[in-house]
């Protein structure tokens, strides 16, 4: 089976049930909800289709919120029209926090009033995703207007985002929205995780926590997304408090230098990997595939890269959400990605070595090199929750993990970890219940056949791994 899991981006291109069945069935692990597009009422009629697609394919995926977060835009052009831009051209930036101001050519209003304070002449202030560059040259504090000069030819539609590479912005962690689509989501969505836009500090996962713990949705796993500079320095202290990480490459790309998102990418992978939480690596990894068939030869590598980097996940963004080839991207993906982890002994980045830890980890580790050294291609291991199996991502085992969990939201949770293959089945009695179980399951999941050998991890009713023949 494959071990990579995919997360697809659910949108227009993806919004009937047949179509969502087929992303299942190509390698669809998890589903991404971005509620920076579309209403609540969107969301949920896609959310709907998602369990109906389940129920057709008898497959189960995770779901994940995917917020927004405190963006910097521009307001709304005036007359809706697109201003294009040429080097050498000057405009000045309106500092406009209500939004309420339309933008003219020649003065593009900010949604961010802080602005004005964060950039210093000589900065860079970046439109549209880095589309458009532009350099202050000076400052007016009587109308808080900011002087800025045309570095490249491009052209700025209406309510685009506006960064500003390399500053600490004075903004929220998490906004009102944020909270609002979060509290929705858990109401009608049952989500697995949140993958959070622009954190920046732990405080930002705390509060997301306490929205959390307000719903009585504790269990949801919290991935935030580190695009800045201030994010990715205090990556150590977030990850105290997140479930894992996103490596949010379009983003980041436009906050700091692009040549340093490559080891950035490797720095939070690698990080991620020690501590045993999970990575999803991002954006643009088959962009081509928006409008074509087959990926490029340099995504191909791209993708292949992040696998063997050690990424639990890779994502799809605009290519599931609204390109032409969606199923195709996702089948693609599942290619690739299960081509690399199958030579991940020879090219990947190496697995952390076991440094202390609980017991169930060390039964995780101990299994892991079991298998290895006896070549079992099975594990099953009995989980009361996520941990253990989750310390199986952590060692990478040359096997499949099939993780046997109490209830749906442990089973669905697990969706994003590497290698792991949840399924729901009741806790053993006894030891002798737990193999027979064990075998059983293997069979009827695939894994595998009378006379295979299989490796059963548990910490109850005992602790430790088994090999036993499959009768």
């Amino acid at each position: 089976m494959k071990k990579t899991k995919i997360v697809s981006t659910l949108g227009p291109a993806s919004f009937t049930v047949p179509k969502i069945a087929k992303l299942i069935k190509a390698g669809a692990n998890v589903f991404r909800f971005n509620f920076s597009h579309g209403s609540h009422p969107e969301h949920f009629k896609r959310y709907k289709m998602v369990v109906q697609a389940e129920k057709q394919t008898g497959m189960n995926v995770g779901i994940d919120c995917d917020t927004k977060g405190a963006e910097i835009r521009t307001t709304a052009n005036k007359d809706g029209k697109k201003f294009t831009y040429h080097p050498g051209d000057t405009f000045n930036i309106g500092m406009d926090a209500d939004g309420k101001k339309e933008t003219t050519k020649d003065l593009v209003q900010s949604t961010y009033d802080g602005l004005f304070d964060d950039v210093h002449v000589g900065g860079h202030v970046m439109f549209d995703d880095g589309i458009l560059d532009t350099i202050c040259v000076s400052k007016d504090s009587s109308k808080r207007q900011l002087h800025v000069k045309v570095q490249n030819t491009a052209t700025l539609g209406s309510r685009k985002t506006a960064d500003i590479p390399g500053a600490i912005v004075n903004l929220p962690g998490v906004t009102k929205k944020d909270e609002n689509d979060i509290r929705f989501a858990c109401e009608n969505m049952h989500i697995n995780f949140i993958t959070a836009s622009f954190l920046r500090k732990p405080q930002d996962v705390r509060d997301i926590q306490k929205i959390l713990k307000d719903e009585n949705m504790t269990d949801v796993q919290i991935f935030p997304k580190l695009e800045n500079q201030e994010g990715i320095d205090n990556l150590p202290q977030i990850m105290k408090f997140a479930d894992g990480v996103m490596v949010p490459r379009g983003d980041m790309a436009v906050n700091i230098p692009f040549e340093n998102v490559p080891l950035v990418q490797k720095h939070m992978i690698h990080y991620c990997n020690k501590i045993g939480k999970p990575v999803i690596t991002a954006t643009q990894m088959e962009a081509s595939m928006a409008v074509n068939p087959r990926p490029s030869r340099a995504e191909v590598s791209d993708c292949a890269d992040a696998v063997f980097d050690g990424t639990d996940a890779t994502m799809l963004s605009g290519e599931t959400a609204n390109g032409d080839w969606p199923v195709h991207a996702v089948a693609s993906m599942a290619r690739i990605d299960t081509k690399a982890e199958n030579h991940f002994a020879e090219y990947g980045y190496p697995r952390p070595k076991f440094d202390g830890g609980d017991t169930e980890e060390a039964v995780a580790h101990s299994a892991t090199l079991e298998a290895t050294d006896l070549g079992i291609k099975t594990i099953v291991c009995f989980a009361k929750n996520g941990h253990m199996p989750r310390m199986f991502s952590k060692y990478h085992p040359n096997a499949d993990v099939l993780a046997l969990v109490p209830t749906e939201r442990i089973r669905d949770g697990l969706t994003i970890d590497w290698g792991i293959h949840p399924v729901m089945a009741k806790a053993p009695a006894d030891f002798k219940s737990a193999l027979q179980e064990a075998m059983s399951e293997a069979v009827n999941s695939g894994l595998a056949k009378k006379g295979d050998k299989i490796l059963v991890a548990m910490a109850t009713p005992v602790k430790g791994a088994f090999v036993v023949t499959v009768k």
